[in-house]
């Protein structure tokens, strides 16, 4: 096996051939792969057929201890927990484990487990006041730009509802409902979440009157008129700013609330445009609102310890703070 890595889709095809599925049958297995997960498969399989190549090793040939030193390989660089369960996932597709294998297997990950336990990502988060008082400011809204309204947009919505990004490039016009006090939006294209009885999310806008500053009903309404010119036919509402128009990725949206956050005064070295979702759900905590209600608003099943495990985090203060507190105590005797 030589050449360059002929991609994720490529390296699950030839596997698959190789187990003698039918040819019919591959491509139909590939598209039930989310592009997300692809991307991470992929992610694994390039390392692999690196690691095969570099020991001479056919990669379609299934054997245990090529399997299991590829995994110590990657964890003495540092591979996480939960990449260890994707590269597992990632290999068992394309290999015939058998069951006895598969217990081998599962211990030497929940070895890894113990070894190196998962971490948050975030100790702390950031309070939501600054980025609403910012995102206040932009106002009104016919005097903002396409990119300053986009941001607030964005911004906002991230806030409110405590989704993913890849959620908000989902929303198009033939999915949103008016009604005198609200805007409901319909997902109806696969995201993350999707799966059999699972229910698509619904996200909730009321018009919020006490301060129409932040209001996120209301600037959705005037994003939607703002930019009819520039959709054309476009059914997504979020547009890139640029010609030729074309809906966001998610990866634009992802920058655009990244800027929010900097215009701010959040430090976006340290946090990511994700961390809205730390901060908006650890917020409604902190305010009183049921867990339930957060995990089935953010999209965790109730079932989940996602929120409480990982997300769930106290508003950091400046290190300083501790410190002169300490010191003015001397002052005061």
């Amino acid at each position: 096996m030589q050449g360059d890595f002929p991609g994720g889709r490529e390296v699950i095809r030839r596997a698959l051939m190789k187990r003698s599925v039918s040819e019919a049958a591959i491509p139909i297995m590939i598209s039930s792969i989310s592009e997300g997960t692809l991307k991470q498969y992929s992610t694994c399989y390039k390392k692999f057929w690196s690691y095969c190549i570099g020991n001479n090793i056919d990669m379609f040939s299934y054997n245990l201890n090529t399997y299991l030193n590829f995994l110590l390989e990657e964890i003495n660089k540092n591979l996480s927990y939960s990449s260890n369960n994707i590269y597992r996932s990632a290999l068992n597709l394309i290999f015939s484990v058998d069951n006895k294998d598969e217990i081998i297997i599962k211990r030497f990950i929940k070895d890894t487990y113990n070894t190196i336990p998962p971490q948050p990502k975030y100790a702390i988060t950031w309070s939501l006041d600054p980025v609403l008082k910012y995102l206040a400011s932009l106002f009104p809204l016919e005097n903002l730009s396409i990119d300053k309204l986009t941001i607030k947009l964005v911004t906002l919505m991230a806030i409110t509802t405590a989704h993913r990004v890849q959620t908000l490039s989902k929303i198009t016009l033939n999915n949103i409902f008016r009604s005198t006090d609200k805007i409901e939006i319909r997902i109806s294209e696969k995201i993350k979440t999707s799966g059999p009885n699972k229910l698509q999310p619904t996200l909730v806008f009321p018009y919020f009157k006490e301060k129409l500053e932040i209001c996120v009903a209301t600037t959705i309404y005037f994003c939607i008129q703002k930019t009819s010119l520039q959709r054309g036919k476009i059914n997504n509402i979020i547009l890139t700013h640029k010609k030729p128009f074309h809906a966001a990725s998610c990866q634009s949206i992802s920058r655009w609330i990244k800027a929010g956050l900097k215009n701010s005064g959040i430090n976006i070295e340290r946090f990511s445009s994700h961390s809205v979702r730390h901060a908006s759900t650890s917020s409604a905590l902190r305010c009183g609102v049921n867990v339930n209600t957060i995990k089935n608003t953010a999209g965790w099943s109730l079932e989940s310890e996602v929120f409480l495990k990982f997300y769930n985090r106290p508003v950091g203060e400046p290190n300083e703070i501790f410190a002169n507190t300490i010191l003015k105590l001397a002052l005061e005797k």
